[in-house]
């Protein structure tokens, strides 16, 4: 009998369009080499909308790509297997780091949070509003990365 489930996870690059078929490929090779079977593959801009929410809101461009692997297992897969899963398929290493926390020291069923919708923010301390890496992070998130091939002087 097989399980099925689904492994969500977040690509922070604008670059899988590019090579889309090829990365679905190796998902499927590396899944089958782990004993799993692949079933379906959604993958979605990260600033669209989800189908649930109100199409007319106004989306923020994302930086990436949600995706839903669809597998069958053999058997179910345990909250650690999932999130290992999640790491070696590419997801965003700080929110892999922070649901590791969830599931070893919170013991918190709910821990696989993605594509959150943020309801409130708690306001920034003053030594962090003036912050330089908060501002470059800011410029990055607005500008996105420019080409560094050529050597910044400084």
């Amino acid at each position: 009998m097989t399980h099925k489930e689904i492994i969500k996870y977040d690509i922070d690059s604008s670059l899988l369009p590019l090579w889309k078929e090829d990365y679905i490929k190796a998902r499927k090779a590396f899944l089958e080499a782990l004993g799993y079977k692949l079933t379906d593959v959604i993958i979605r801009p990260s600033g669209e909308p989800l189908p649930w929410l109100d199409r007319d809101s106004n989306p923020t461009p994302g930086k990436g790509f949600h995706i839903w692997l669809h597998i069958e297992t053999p058997q179910p897969l345990t909250d650690m297997e999932r999130l290992k899963l999640q790491f070696i398929l590419g997801d965003d290493t700080g929110r892999i780091w922070i649901n590791h926390l969830r599931i070893t020291h919170r013991h918190n069923p709910n821990w696989d949070k993605i594509f959150g919708y943020i309801v409130w923010r708690s306001p920034l301390p003053e030594p962090c509003k003036n912050c330089t890496l908060k501002k470059y992070l800011e410029e990055i998130a607005q500008n996105g990365i420019q080409d560094q091939s050529e050597p910044q002087k400084r």
